[in-house]
């Protein structure tokens, strides 16, 4: 099977997958499962560039947050509702603020693009409740935590991207909702 299609046919599994996860979970609304189709179809690129580049590209993260705010902005627009927008933007913040301290300390190889990146999969997290935004807040490292291991040992560096997105895809599926 060449790569593409398998690509495709896993990527269609997984939206199935959320919008499953999402509806047995009684979170409401159409919003939060094109926010969450926003992260998906981002999350592989962006942790593709990141293991290759050791970079997350800005552009890429810029378009899927103005994405995923329009998206909840028109949802509140819609349902003049706004507290699904007003707990995204601020789960949004409270995961970059967290990580822009992190890549501010010297040692912390953290960069801006991982500080770019916890935002918007922040607001993500908003999306299904303040309970979900612990879990994607900590669920990347202990994904990544045996890769640090063997990474230490070789010294070399660790493309965090791909841990941010598997966590909070993880905290999709494993937090309590």
């Amino acid at each position: 099977m060449p790569g593409w299609l398998l690509g495709s046919v896993s990527l269609a599994v997984a939206s199935i997958g959320i919008g499953l996860r999402l509806r047995c979970a009684e979170v409401s609304g159409l919003a939060t499962l094109a926010v969450w189709l926003v992260v998906l179809y981002s999350g592989p690129l962006l942790a593709a560039v990141d293991i290759a580049a050791r970079r997350l590209p800005t552009l890429v993260i810029a378009v899927a947050a103005a994405a995923v705010f329009a998206i909840l902005a028109a949802e509140a627009a819609m349902t003049a509702d706004g507290r699904r927008l007003v707990i995204a933007a601020a789960a949004s913040a409270a995961l970059g603020g967290g990580y822009l301290l992190l890549a501010l300390l010297a040692c912390s190889g953290m960069g801006l693009g991982d500080v770019r990146l916890a935002a918007l999969l922040g607001a993500a997290l908003g999306t299904l409740g303040w309970e979900a935004v612990p879990f994607g807040a900590v669920l990347p490292y202990l994904l990544a935590a045996p890769a640090a291991l063997i990474r230490l040992v070789r010294r070399d560096g660790l493309a965090f991207g791909p841990y941010l997105v598997a966590g909070a895809l993880a905290a999709l599926l494993f937090a309590p909702l």
